[in-house]
């Protein structure tokens, strides 16, 4: 081999070299979650990319679909969901929460351990057999989604599962960990909702979620029916249907204490809500 040979390879060699460092410098560092967020024990602190789309749907148990493919959700500008399973609704949010409340004051990589029937009475439920039953489906579709999240454009997480969990079949105990992805979405903003309130509407899929979703805004700003029924994910067929369910739940709101009134017009609700002591002071524009 000729010292024109063995210059051609060291040059290819240390392009290569070039080409794999640049490479190298693009990839994007990805620094591990350093803690869970903390509430008080009233409040359930929720992602808003939960309660600004269709992950988590306002419908009943039996009007599920099953996406096969990965599907694009709705969500609010500046936030794509893409989902992949079985659909979730406020019942799967339910569990999700409260195992995200139990592990709210502990690192990221640690195991949260719950009993089953300890988990049913603090959602108030029933401790029978058929609600043990519900609450394996709930931890089996929450592991196996596969949900994809992509905020204004930029970064994108996807996770397989919103949890991993090992269950004791003898005891029924959970260790479950949970996803580090899905608890990333708390670095996007994140809401605290009101439990108690939360509990009195849970034979209310639709309410459930506009509770969560008004939750997360100091001022709700006239929206238009539409979009309601899109971002809930309504099985609604129809717009009229709609409309009547839509009603129904705002009336269970206003019940509640959460919101003051509200106003159905021909494609649009007007809505007038308390807000919370900390969204008063931001209305305010006094420092929390």
């Amino acid at each position: 081999m000729d010292n024109t040979d063995i210059n051609s390879i060291a040059n290819l060699t240390e392009r290569f070299q070039q080409l794999a460092d640049r490479k190298k410098a693009k990839l994007k560092v990805v620094e591990p979650l350093e803690m869970i967020p903390s509430w008080p024990t009233s409040m359930r602190g929720t992602p808003n990319a939960c309660l600004r789309s269709a992950l988590f749907a306002g419908i009943q148990g039996n009007e599920r679909i099953a996406y096969k493919k990965r599907t694009l959700l709705a969500a609010v500008d500046g936030i794509e969901v893409r989902y992949l399973g079985v659909q979730l609704n406020q019942s799967d949010l339910d569990v999700w929460m409260h195992i995200v409340h139990l592990s709210r004051q502990q690192l990221p990589g640690f195991n949260v351990t719950f009993s089953a029937h300890a988990m049913l009475t603090a959602l108030g439920r029933s401790t029978g057999k058929s609600q043990h039953e519900w609450l394996k489906e709930s931890m089996a579709r929450l592991g196996g989604a596969f949900v994809e999240m992509t905020f204004n454009g930029r970064d994108t997480f996807g996770e397989k599962g919103f949890l991993r969990y090992h269950r004791d079949e003898r005891t029924q105990r959970y260790v479950v960990e949970l996803t580090e992805s899905m608890l990333r979405l708390f670095e996007d903003g994140y809401t605290y909702i009101e439990f108690a309130q939360r509990q009195k509407l849970r034979k209310h899929p639709l309410a459930l979620w506009l509770h969560g979703f008004l939750s997360s805004h100091a001022a709700p700003y006239p929206l238009k029916i539409t979009t309601i029924h899109r971002l809930s994910g309504s099985s609604a067929k129809t717009l009229r249907d709609f409309k009547y369910r839509l009603r129904k739940a705002l009336d269970a709101l206003v019940a509640i204490g959460t919101l003051e009134s509200f106003e159905v017009e021909e494609d649009s609700v007007k809505i007038k809500k308390h807000p919370t002591p900390c969204q008063k002071r931001h209305l305010d524009g006094k420092p929390h």
